[in-house]
């Protein structure tokens, strides 16, 4: 006998099975959309971003590059006088007030002259002057708001000839202006780089070379105000994988044994950066061969991150803008959804179970009734009691029921009378019996035998 399912199971599979399917496939295909739709996103967010952080580079850097180029229509055209002293101290204070990120405006001449305000932490400005031929170096002197020296604060490094500095001697060198590498400044411990460009005379000799000091560290404050996600973050870094700003709270420098020096992205305290740039070590060999936007993924603490990097060129510059966002920080609405789908798939089937088992009960309900009243047919222990709730229902089980209480009855109607016809079969057997040993014709006999079974069969 092959196996098979009862049907009291078999109606509440019918009606869930089918309906897990369903739930479980429609999760399915909302988790997969919904995680392509939040790649999607995080793409289109990370390039907001680097966008973003590329135009405020390219505003940040022309601001130095600009007032560079005055300065140096100002002096080749003679409109302001490089002898003057206060006058040139009080042009390029202004400067340095009213321009954000100006952090040391000054000018080196080829007479070995030197005369630059430097904006200080809380604010104020300082002038640096001094000439080759003094012996205590440059002299620095608190300015006040006019620009009027209020008193010399110390002397600095000892015989500075500004025209063996490397900067005076790059912009003598390219002709034009251009960005030094990227240092540390000595006096606010923050990173950040010289704009410099030779000055000539309307003879096309050379005066000297007018330069700006720019700090970074404004550079890390935008990266910081950017919303790109909970836990996304945003960095720079050069082609030899130094780190220049980002928006994290580490210093883009070291302190060892009390000297700075530039931060490698590699050593970085912050697990992102550092697992990022070795992502895009391991995949590029080299910082240096990134020259298109690159859009990849790697894993860190068994999460998903998606980083974008974008090369940045312009203004004379060659850096990578670097865009790292974790999953996790969009895709929790969608587990989040799922798990609400998976409650109300549960829920609903749960309900189907219910339901199912009780339509399962309601139909196998009589057909139990109507198995065990064949059984008791059988053991001729029937009685219609036994069927009683069938028969009340108005339905067909309750049809059914009512026809089998009367096949029932015929039934048994048959076998009382044929029990009582085979007890007279059996009497006139014993009397035909006898009837042969008293020499009676046992033709007849049989023959009225015969003639009474048939009797009996078409009363039955």
């Amino acid at each position: 006998m092959k196996p098979s399912i009862s049907i009291r199971y078999f109606i509440p599979l019918l009606v869930v099975v089918p309906l897990a399917l369903a739930t479980i496939t429609t999760a399915i295909l909302a988790f997969y959309s919904g995680s392509q739709a939040v790649k999607s996103l995080i793409d289109e967010l990370s390039q907001k971003s680097i966008n973003s952080i590329e135009k405020h580079i390219d505003t940040y850097l022309q601001a130095p590059m600009v007032v560079n180029q005055l300065n140096l229509i100002t002096i080749e055209n003679d409109l302001i006088d490089l002898n003057d002293v206060p006058l040139l101290t009080r042009y390029f204070q202004n400067q340095v007030a009213a321009i954000d990120g100006l952090y040391y405006i000054y000018l080196g001449t080829e007479r070995g002259d030197f005369i630059g305000v430097q904006q200080q932490p809380d604010g104020t400005q300082v002038l640096v002057i001094g000439n080759a031929a003094e012996a205590e170096g440059r002299s620095v002197y608190q300015l006040d708001s006019a620009g009027v020296r209020a008193g010399k604060i110390r002397n600095l490094e000892a015989q500075y000839d500004v025209r063996q500095r490397p900067w005076y001697k790059r912009a003598i060198e390219i002709g034009e202006i251009g960005w030094s590498p990227i240092y540390i400044f000595g006096s606010t411990l923050e990173l950040g780089m010289t704009s410099a460009i030779p000055v000539k005379s309307r003879g096309g000799d050379t005066i000297g070379v007018v330069g700006i000091d720019l700090g970074l560290k404004d550079l890390s404050n935008f990266l910081r105000s950017l919303e790109i996600s909970p836990k996304g973050i945003a960095f720079i870094i050069d082609r030899a994988g130094n780190l220049v700003a980002s928006s994290t709270d580490e210093q883009p420098f070291l302190d060892e044994n009390g000297e700075k020096r530039r931060l490698p992205a590699l050593e970085s305290q912050e697990p992102v950066i550092r697992s990022t740039v070795q992502k895009l070590l391991d995949t590029e060999l080299s910082l240096n061969q990134i020259q298109q936007p690159i859009s990849s993924s790697f894993r860190l603490n068994r999460e998903q991150q998606l980083l974008q990097v974008t090369p940045m060129e312009s203004t004379g510059l060659d850096w990578l803008i670097v865009v790292v966002i974790p999953e996790s920080d969009f895709m929790e609405l969608i587990y989040n959804n799922l798990r609400f789908t998976m409650i109300i798939g549960l829920g609903v089937t749960v309900v189907a179970i219910t339901l199912g088992g009780i339509a399962s009960w309601w139909i196998i309900q009589p057909i139990d009734n109507l198995h065990a009243g064949a059984k008791a047919i059988k053991a001729n222990s029937f009685s219609p009691e036994m069927l009683e709730s069938t028969i009340s229902r108005s339905d067909e089980m309750g049809e059914l029921g009512q026809a089998f209480v009367e096949m029932a009855a015929i039934v048994q109607t048959r076998e009382k009378n044929m029990s009582e016809e085979l007890v007279e079969l059996h009497r006139q057997q014993e009397q035909w019996r006898r009837a042969s040993h008293k020499n009676q014709d046992p033709t007849v006999l049989f023959q009225e035998l015969m003639e009474r079974a048939r009797q009996a069969r078409k009363s039955g």
